[in-house]
C-alpha cells in the first residue's frame, strides 16, 4: 500500500489534505529488540485489537478515539477504490469536509 496505492494522485491528495499519517509497524523484527517488539505489539493490541497486517486505524488526535478501521481486502484491483472510500467515510465520521467534494 505505502509504495503503490498511497502514491497514486487521488489517494495522495486526499491523504495529504485530510490526514496526518503516523505508522506503527509491528511486523519488523530485525531492527527491534525483543522488548521494543513486545511494546509495539502491546500498543497494536490496544489500538487495533488484531494482528492482521496491514491494518489501518484512524484516531482522533484530540480524543484518542478510533474514528475508522480498515483491513486490506478485495485484491490489488480493489485496493485503491476501497482505500479512497475508507478515507472519505472516515473524514465524514469525524465531521470534516472531504477535500475536493462539495
Amino acid at each position: 500500500m505505502e509504495n503503490n496505492i498511497f502514491l497514486r494522485p487521488a489517494v495522495a491528495g486526499l491523504m495529504r489534505d485530510g490526514f496526518v499519517e503516523a505508522r506503527h509497524h509491528t511486523d519488523i523484527q530485525l531492527t527491534l529488540t525483543p522488548e521494543q517488539l513486545a511494546a509495539n505489539r502491546k500498543l497494536r493490541d490496544e489500538i487495533a485489537a488484531t494482528a492482521a497486517t496491514p491494518y489501518y486505524v484512524v484516531v482522533d488526535p484530540k480524543t484518542g478515539q478510533k474514528i475508522g478501521e480498515h483491513a486490506l481486502s478485495g485484491g490489488p484491483n480493489a485496493w485503491e477504490g476501497n482505500w479512497l472510500e475508507f478515507l472519505r467515510t472516515t473524514l465524514q465520521a469525524a465531521g470534516r469536509p472531504v477535500p475536493g467534494e462539495k
